[in-house]
């Protein structure tokens, strides 16, 4: 059953963020079970919506590659983390997700944007 994964994390940076992304290279390896994912920085930290085929594919990125990933690049804190089952995917323009989400790396999406 796909999910909407729903993460709080107080105190990761812009530029945390983007080394993150940088060192997952989903562009180039993407996560396996991975449908959508959507990031936005406040003056808290990190708040991110993903949607995931399956929970256990979520766990196993996770824990295969994100936390290796973070641990690597010495990110500090834990992430609150919230799972539920999806209820609905809608996209009310798609063209417009392809142009904006060719790439992860957020520095792409910046430059479109001009």
């Amino acid at each position: 059953m796909a999910v909407a994964l729903f993460m709080h994390w107080p105190g990761v940076t812009p530029e945390q963020y983007d080394a993150l992304m940088t060192k997952l290279d989903l562009d180039a390896n993407p996560a396996a079970g991975s449908v959508l994912h959507l990031a936005a920085l406040t003056e808290e930290g990190l708040e991110v919506c993903d949607v995931w085929q399956t929970e256990q594919a979520f766990r196993s990125f996770l824990e295969q590659r994100m936390k290796p990933a973070v641990h690597e690049l010495g990110i500090a804190g834990e992430p609150e983390i919230q799972l539920v089952p999806l209820r609905n995917l809608y996209a009310g323009d798609p063209d417009m997700i392809d142009r904006i989400g060719a790439v992860s790396i957020p520095a792409a999406i910046a430059e479109w944007a001009r």
